[in-house]
């Protein structure tokens, strides 16, 4: 009881805090110490459950109807990413995005950031439908106006409409699998629903919820709203968007899961693939991004697809009755989600701090700014090599469950599904290196490519806090991650009740050994970067280095960030490229276009919804703008509807 009422409590402070924070004169330090209070009161009561305490709950009635709250296992190991980042970009917030603004959207961005939180929160706990749909409402409108914090420029109004758009045709489809499951169990609790003769039944509300939360999830192809959100938004709320609000999606599909009695036979496999092409569709498109907040989107995307990859083994284990494919494939879907939130927030944070010191989002137009910046290029080096799955770093651990996972499966008789999984998560691992060199290799490698680099400098101190402890805790839980095995065991127990503690006892040899490895490749590092500034130190001759043939180096002779991904043109599906043909001996002037359109929302959505729209907009002649028009309207509804039913025996026999 304790640990859930921490958690209300937590609520409670982040929702005060975003009160406070809308306040022209309360002071902004209440509102941060509201704030970080309730990410501290939740923290320590996730770990408190994680670490060997008892689920928790609160019953209550919603308009005289029961209802509950709970914090267990699976509540709290999504807690975990939430409070941590929610808490380190509230920090981050205070001087990349003040209050003082010009336009005065620095408090009205506290606020919803400070609701977003306390929605969330809620979220976790909710086990009652209709509670479940109020929180995930909250959320969304939340982050529909935190999405639209430059509403003045047109893209970034645009690119909110489009998420709530999506986002609401989410929770249409969310409201009836709420429907279907509260049919199904007899009322609006979510309880572990009995056994019972109804396989079409659940088929739909499995599917309901794979739909329903896939839009926020960001799975293929629902994904579509998601690059131009998170890119619009400010950096430490796109930090949330993708290290939080995605994986609610990913939530509520374990979630919804855990209630039914089973999953169908075939279900896992075909999440599986689905997860397969979202992660090589995602770090496809991260490939031809210019604008270094898109790529990490796209990113987003692909990692997305590795969690669903997760799920769908764990289905296919617990469809089979196996609880090693179970422990493997959930097991590493909540690794990933822990890792993904520690880097992917890292990486966003980071872009903060280059969009803050230098005024734009364009790859191209940078170059150089490790000497400039080299603290923000230290603190963002470990979450590049995080984000590529190379040791030492923790999304290493996290896709070695899944590799031990899919080999697993492989050998227990599903090759289909396994083989697609394997290739696809190598393919999508290094194609993931190739952009992640793309992206620290032009930013803060070479020279400046423009002058909007010449003045760059490292943010203030609040900026990069947050940004060293992510850097500290990838490295950290790439080292110690034997430590989490049973924390994951006890979140399995609730994602696929019944299931053993295999991870700690199935897993700690390989964690053990491979911690020693990796301490042992550090070792070798620091002795190579030792022995390297000593051999700087020593005196050397003034030769000249080999020019090529120019007498100086330029800026413009080196690669661009687009010529080093051109080589891999072929997975960037939505790359789209006008070269010149180049004939005779003396060639005229030509010149090179390359653009990226997204392929589902702008090349096959947008040009039919402007179609449907264009239709509908004939029926703007019923809208004459005078009130006793709309109530015959209305009159005329009534009517209808108490003809129907009075004529629907007859019309129905």
């Amino acid at each position: 009881m304790l640990d859930v009422a921490l958690v209300l409590a937590s609520s409670g402070c982040w929702f005060a805090g975003a009160l406070v924070s809308a306040s022209p004169r309360a002071p902004e330090r209440l509102a941060t110490g509201l704030g970080l209070l309730g990410s501290i009161l939740a923290l320590g009561a996730a770990l408190h459950l994680l670490l060997g305490g008892t689920a928790s709950g609160l019953d209550f009635r919603v308009w005289g109807l029961p209802a509950r709250l709970e914090l267990d296992a699976l509540s709290a190991a999504f807690l975990l990413p939430l409070h941590l980042v929610g808490g380190l970009g509230l920090i981050y917030g205070q001087r990349y995005w003040p209050v003082q603004l010009a336009w005065g959207s620095g408090r009205s961005l506290r606020f919803f950031y400070g609701l977003l939180v306390a929605a969330m929160t809620l979220l976790f706990l909710a086990r009652h439908g209709l509670v479940f749909l109020v929180a995930w409402e909250l959320m969304a409108v939340s982050a529909f106006f935190l999405v639209g914090s430059e509403h003045e420029k047109p893209e970034v109004r645009r690119a909110s409409w489009i998420y709530l758009a999506c986002t609401h045709t989410g929770t249409l489809l969310l409201t009836a699998m709420v429907i279907l499951l509260a049919r199904r169990s007899g009322g609006l609790l979510w309880r572990v629903l009995p056994a019972a003769t109804s396989p079409w039944l659940e088929g739909g509300i499995l599917l309901l919820a794979v739909m329903g939360f896939g839009f926020k999830a960001g799975l293929l192809p629902l994904h579509f709203w998601l690059p131009s959100a998170h890119a619009s938004a400010p950096s430490h709320v796109s930090a949330i968007l993708s290290a939080v609000m995605l994986k609610a999606g990913v939530y509520g599909i374990l979630r919804v899961s855990s209630l039914l009695p089973g999953i169908p036979r075939g279900v896992g496999g075909a999440l599986l693939a689905l997860g397969a092409l979202t992660a090589l569709y995602g770090v496809g498109n991260a490939l031809a991004q210019r604008d270094y907040k898109r790529l990490l989107a796209y990113s987003s995307i692909e990692n997305l697809g590795v969690i669903a990859m997760g799920v769908g083994l764990g289905w296919t284990g617990r469809a089979t009755h196996d609880p090693w494919l179970m422990a493997l494939g959930f097991g590493g879907a909540i690794f990933h989600v822990w890792n993904h939130a520690l880097f992917k927030s890292l990486l966003f944070y980071g872009a903060g701090a280059l969009l803050h010191a230098t005024g734009t989002r364009d790859m191209e137009a940078l170059g150089g700014l490790a000497r400039r910046m080299p603290r923000t290029a230290l603190a963002v080096f470990p979450a590049v090599l995080a984000v590529a799955a190379l040791p030492p770093f923790n999304a290493f651990l996290s896709e070695w469950f899944l590799y031990r996972g899919l080999f697993a499966s492989l050998g227990r008789g599903y090759p289909w599904s396994a083989a697609l999984g394997l290739v696809a998560l190598a393919l999508a691992g290094g194609l993931a290196a190739v952009a992640f060199a793309r992206f620290f290799g032009t930013l803060f490698l070479g020279s400046p490519r423009s002058e909007l680099a010449d003045h760059a400098h490292d943010p203030a101190g609040s900026m990069l806090l947050p940004m060293a402890v992510l850097a500290g805790l990838c490295l950290a839980v790439g080292l110690g991650a034997f430590l989490l095995l049973p924390l994951l065991d006890r979140v399995i127990a609730v994602v696929a009740p019944g299931t053993p503690a295999l991870l700690a006892a199935g897993l700690r040899v390989d964690f053990h050994l491979l911690a020693g490895v990796e301490l042992g490749l550090l070792a070798l590092v620091g002795a190579g970067l030792a022995w390297l500034r000593r051999s700087a130190e020593a005196p050397a001759a003034d030769l000249p280095t080999w020019d090529c043939g120019y007498a100086a180096a330029v800026a413009r002779a080196q690669y661009t960030g687009s010529s080093f991904a051109d080589a891999w043109a072929p997975v960037q599906p939505g790359l789209r490229a006008r070269r010149p043909r180049l004939r005779g001996l003396f060639p005229g002037g030509s010149s090179f276009r390359q653009a990226f359109r997204e392929p589902v929302g702008e090349v096959l959505l947008e040009p039919r919804v402007v179609r449907v729209a264009e239709r509908l907009l004939r029926f703007r002649r019923f809208q004459q703008g005078h009130l006793p028009i709309y109530i015959l309207y209305v009159l005329l509804t009534l009517l209808g509807a108490f003809l129907w039913m009075l004529l629907r025996g007859r019309l129905l026999g």
